[in-house]
């Protein structure tokens, strides 16, 4: 997905790849949104995951953090207290001014974003028109003789 990360409140943007995962696509079981890039994960610490409010902006989303933190990418030192995803695609799952809460957690090269029910629908809508992804069948079990 094409996006644009901005650590806040420095406003620096950083070069970071966005997916989405769709539950029932290939072996994911939650669908959700990663966003990688090998350090970023540090911004929640080990085993830390939290609820954590998503906001809506002009932009896209903006994932706000419950404290303050530092961490370094690519050598420079940063102070992080959100981070905005910018992607107009992004508004079609958090509107502008809507506020929500998702599960945040770090992964070895990044954050995932598990959505709440509304916008997990939201997100797979859009991948669906956008990308032209959808779930795979559920296979059914086969008769035993």
């Amino acid at each position: 997905m094409d996006a644009h990360i901005t650590l806040m409140p420095s406003e620096t943007k950083i070069d970071a790849e966005i997916h989405i995962h769709l539950k029932g696509y290939t072996k994911v079981r939650v669908s959700h949104l990663d966003v990688e890039k090998t350090g970023l994960g540090k911004v929640i610490r080990r085993g830390r995951g939290n609820f954590l409010e998503i906001m809506g902006v002009e932009s896209g989303l903006e994932v706000v953090l419950r404290e303050r933190c530092q961490i370094i990418l690519d050598g420079e030192e940063f102070t992080v207290s959100s981070i905005v995803i910018a992607s107009s695609l992004l508004n079609k799952v958090v509107q502008k001014g809507a506020l929500t809460r998702a599960w945040v957690d770090r992964k070895y090269d990044g954050i995932y974003i598990g959505f709440r029910k509304a916008e997990l629908e939201s997100l797979e809508k859009l991948a669906l028109k956008e990308f032209g992804m959808k779930r795979l069948k559920k296979l059914q079990p086969q008769p035993q003789m």
